[in-house]
This record gives C-alpha cells, sequence and structure tokens, in this order.
C-alpha cells in the first residue's frame, strides 16, 4: 500500500443507478497546492434507488440515503476518536450552524463500508477524511486537518452549487 501526499486531487465517478462499463481513476496534479493544505477528490454520487421510501440497502445508511434522496448537502466525517486531528475536525464538524438544506454525519473509519454508494467514487484511505456531497450529487473529499472556519467555507461552496 502506499501513501499518496497530500497535495494531490484526484477525480473518480461514483457508480450511477444503471449500470455502466467502469472507468479507472484519473489522476489531476494539484495547482500550487502547499503540503499542508488538505487533499481533494470528486466523484458524482447517484443512490441505487431514487425513491425516499424503503430500506437502504447495502452500501447505504438509511438517514444518509434520505438526506441524499432531498438533495441536502451532506457532510460525513470518517474519523478515529484516537487522532488528535480527527478529534478537532470532529468538534468543528458538530459547530456547524443547522440548515434545513445541510445533513451531518460522522462515523468511525472502522465502519466505512457501510457508505460503499458514496465512498465508491473517492479513495479515502486516512483520517480525518470528510466527505461533501453537494445537491446535485456530486462528491468531494477532503483529508487531514480543517479548521471551523475551512469546514464552513467547503459546506457554504456546497450549498451555493
Amino acid at each position: 500500500m502506499t501513501h499518496r501526499p497530500s497535495s494531490t486531487s484526484s477525480s473518480t465517478p461514483a457508480p450511477t443507478q444503471t449500470p455502466q462499463a467502469a472507468e479507472s481513476p484519473t489522476a489531476k496534479p494539484g495547482s500550487s497546492a502547499q503540503a499542508t493544505e488538505p487533499s481533494q477528490s470528486k466523484g458524482k454520487v447517484t443512490p441505487a434507488n431514487q425513491s425516499t421510501a424503503g430500506p437502504a440497502g447495502p452500501g447505504l445508511p438509511v438517514r444518509v440515503k434520505r438526506a441524499l434522496d432531498a438533495h441536502k448537502v451532506l457532510a460525513i466525517l470518517f474519523w478515529n476518536r484516537r487522532g488528535v486531528d480527527d478529534r478537532s475536525v470532529k468538534s468543528s464538524l458538530d459547530r456547524l450552524p443547522h440548515r434545513k438544506r445541510l445533513a451531518v454525519f460522522s462515523d468511525r473509519v472502522s465502519n466505512l463500508s457501510r457508505y460503499t454508494r458514496i465512498t465508491a467514487a473517492a479513495s479515502i484511505s486516512t483520517t480525518p477524511s470528510l466527505v461533501i456531497v453537494n445537491p446535485k450529487g456530486q462528491a468531494e473529499v477532503i483529508t487531514g486537518y480543517l479548521d471551523y472556519e475551512t469546514l464552513r467555507q467547503y459546506v457554504l461552496n456546497s450549498l451555493r452549487r
């Protein structure tokens, strides 16, 4: 297993509702990114079942599925309780104001397999990793430490898209 530097970004599509041929991930070099900036990757998230009724099925918790179906902005943090940066990002996420169009979730990285419909679009290998899904279903992964203001700005940008 190799470790990708935090200054790279990649873009991969998520599985769609209809079966299609799998595409290989493409990497795009970051433009003048510093090592202290979080890494990002983007993809498209489309739940297999678009209806709001019924069970979520494998690969997506019920609450997350409902938020996706309602076209809300999702902020999902995958974190480790033992990590100092992880606890700080979790605290920042908890400080976000409650909004109608925003759904905030956090889970341990060991439960990553519960979110395969979302995380299939991006590789999550370290913690803390924040996945932000905009109302159009485009996912963005931010890995590493985020202070409250930076986290808030990512969410506001997604709400505006």
